[in-house]
């Protein structure tokens, strides 16, 4: 049996059904703003999309951005896989590039360890626009340039626990720790290069918890 040690899991689209920018600015009126901003930007390093991204939010209360959040539907199985990883003794990360006060509320109803996200300025409960990360991406070769480097992450964490480390994602922010950890899973992957890299492709959490018990057990 392999010694366990860390599993990252990405959010929006992996543990949540959809992605959670796509469902703020649906509520407010945004997407158009949003489809146009990832249109200009397509060619851009991701962190400059994460930065104009954050401007549209501006002016916006946080307990309203909250309460919107919260409605965003678990995919499938993502309580039974938490509870096989913390059966088998894992350390569960949360990495997402979205925001970190929304993230820490999904850390906590799924009971998860840490959180790994773009922290945003406010003033008083309002947000001002403005991202507050600090730029950590590692830029291994095709990478997207995302502000969070989810990569630095899992090197972090493997370096602190030891042990085997577990990534599952399903997009272009995941690439790069997909890579790096000793298995990696993406969760219906959405581009080529995730299929890719991935030592299985998965439809669910059932799938994965099936996979992995054949890796870990």
């Amino acid at each position: 049996m392999l010694k366990v040690g860390v599993a990252v899991l990405d959010m929006d689209g992996t543990i949540l059904s959809k992605r959670s920018i796509d469902v703020l600015c649906e509520r407010f009126g945004l997407t158009s703003k949003l489809r146009q901003l990832d249109l200009d930007f397509r060619e851009a390093p991701r962190s400059m999309v994460t930065m104009r991204i954050a401007e549209l939010l501006s002016g916006k209360g946080r307990s309203e951005l909250e309460d919107v959040f919260d409605t965003i539907p678990l995919n499938a199985g993502v309580h039974e896989f938490i509870s096989f990883l913390r059966e088998r003794g894992f350390v569960i990360a949360l990495a997402t590039d979205s925001y970190k006060f929304l993230a820490d509320r999904l850390k906590n109803r799924l009971h998860l360890d840490l959180v790994y996200a773009n922290r945003l300025q406010f003033n008083g409960y309002r947000l001002t626009g403005k991202v507050l990360t600090v730029p950590g991406c590692l830029k291994i070769p095709h990478c997207k340039e995302y502000l969070v480097c989810k990569l630095r992450l899992l090197k972090s964490l493997q370096s602190a626990l030891g042990g085997v480390s577990v990534a599952i994602g399903d997009g272009d922010s995941d690439y790069c720790m997909l890579l790096g950890a000793n298995i990696s899973v993406a969760y219906n992957p959405k581009t080529e290069r995730i299929k890719a890299e991935a030592d299985a492709i998965v439809q669910d959490f059932y799938q994965a918890i099936a996979f992995l018990k054949q890796r870990l057990d």
